[in-house]
């Protein structure tokens, strides 16, 4: 196998890593970290007319704190059933009565090392059961056949 493939799947995998969320005090939040908003059943309720009904978690990017509350740029929201609804990064200012928890989305280091060993390990097994790929003759079977003896 080439080396420009391994680079491609650790690159690739890379961009597509594991995250785990964890617990985060409001007083380290910094602007644009990735969070998970978890709304009590009262803040599910208040806010029910601009999130929709039974929201549990909001996700985006933090953008600031306010005497009001906390500003998010929502990329998604997780129903209490579990559905999750993807938003185009508009903005919620969420009342700091209303959450239950701030959690940082953090990259998992051994998940992805794991996603990314699996991959490779997909690809060898694939190279060795089907070659390095085609001759690169013609589909049409006009191509130059066996040279003659």
């Amino acid at each position: 196998m080439r080396a420009p493939a391994v680079l491609l799947v650790v690159v690739a995998s890379a961009q597509v890593a594991c995250y785990n969320y964890l617990p985060l005090r409001r007083s380290t939040l910094v602007p644009s970290t990735y969070l998970a908003i978890t709304l009590t059943e009262s803040g599910s309720e208040e806010l029910g007319p601009y999130l929709g009904p039974s929201v549990l978690v909001l996700r985006g990017r933090f953008l600031t704190a306010t005497e009001r509350g906390l500003a998010i740029s929502v990329s998604s929201v997780e129903l209490r059933r579990g559905e999750i609804l993807e938003w185009k990064g508009e903005t919620v200012l969420v009342p700091g009565e209303f959450v239950r928890s701030v959690e940082e989305r953090q990259a998992a280091h051994g998940k992805t090392a794991l996603l990314a060993g699996a991959s490779l390990l997909g690809m060898v097994v694939a190279y060795q059961a089907f070659g390095p790929g085609s001759s690169g003759g013609s589909a049409s079977g006009s191509g130059s056949g066996p040279i003659p003896h």
